[in-house]
């Protein structure tokens, strides 16, 4: 199956020319140990590694191509199947806003939240793919390079995408929804889970709430009513969207969630 053609890749990273354009994935992989035959590898740099060190064995394994970037081509100048760009971490980010924007009609459910966004979205997924051609973040890649590399590898026929924003610094949550581009933003709560980097709640608040940056008048926001925060959240939710619901345990709250007779069993009231 074709997930990406060198068209497609030339035209999402603006290059003039590629070594073959007749050439297409089967998918994305920036693990040279998992690769898969016919994948497109993307060499990550981090400030401790380099996967520009892990080319020729992407190759070796059957990648179809990979990127390398202007600075280590030298390095390569035995093989033939590289795509040349300036950054490659870049790379990553443009491939998957390309994949994104290229579904016109996709329903993307964004969640992001201090706890429980891997339950809420595995739940979701279970549910929305009895009725339509689903797809979410795999494992627990919901950061810069983790959601980036769950959109890259997202089916071209998706109809629904259900993805994770995590949050470890600053202005990640902004960057990731720049990326996403939710339809439908949820935040699950605000508290002090992996706050390490962040010295008050409000500023934990202030940053989960960029979720809410690409919304539109069509978009749907769901925020938390139990929240002290949630004055703030709805304000800023309702000034891009109009369908913003909360959720929680009063009778005030758009979705109520209330106790079964079983023990530890919810369900969801939607009024």
């Amino acid at each position: 199956m074709s997930l990406w053609k060198m068209k497609e890749i030339r035209e999402a990273l603006q290059l003039k020319k590629t070594f073959c354009d007749n050439l297409s994935f089967n998918g994305v992989s920036i693990d040279s140990r998992t690769i898969k035959k016919g994948n497109l590898f993307i060499p990550i740099k981090g400030s401790k590694f380099n996967g520009h060190d892990f080319i020729e064995q992407a190759l070796k394994k059957g990648a179809g191509a990979s990127i390398v970037e202007e600075n280590e081509k030298s390095s390569f100048l035995k093989e033939k199947k590289l795509i040349v760009v300036k950054n490659s971490n870049q790379t990553l980010k443009k491939l998957a806003l390309y994949s994104r924007l290229r579904n016109q009609n996709l329903i993307m459910i964004g969640i992001t939240g201090s706890c429980g966004k891997t339950t809420l979205k595995e739940w979701s997924f279970e549910i929305f793919k009895k009725i339509k051609k689903s797809y979410c973040t795999f494992e627990n890649h919901n950061n810069e390079i983790g959601l980036p590399l769950t959109l890259v590898n997202m089916p071209k026929k998706t109809e629904l995408c259900i993805l994770e924003l995590g949050m470890n610094s600053k202005g990640e949550i902004k960057k990731l929804a720049e990326i996403s581009k939710p339809t439908i933003s949820v935040i699950t709560n605000i508290g002090t889970a992996h706050s390490g980097n962040f010295s008050k709640l409000k500023d934990i608040a202030r940053e989960k709430s960029q979720i809410l940056n690409y919304l539109d008048k069509d978009s749907i926001a769901v925020i938390p009513k139990e929240s002290e925060y949630f004055e703030y959240l709805f304000k800023k939710a309702t000034e891009k969207t109009k369908k913003t619901y909360s959720f929680g345990k009063s009778d005030e709250c758009d979705i109520q969630i209330s106790k079964t007779k079983k023990k530890h069993h919810w369900i969801l009231k939607v009024f």
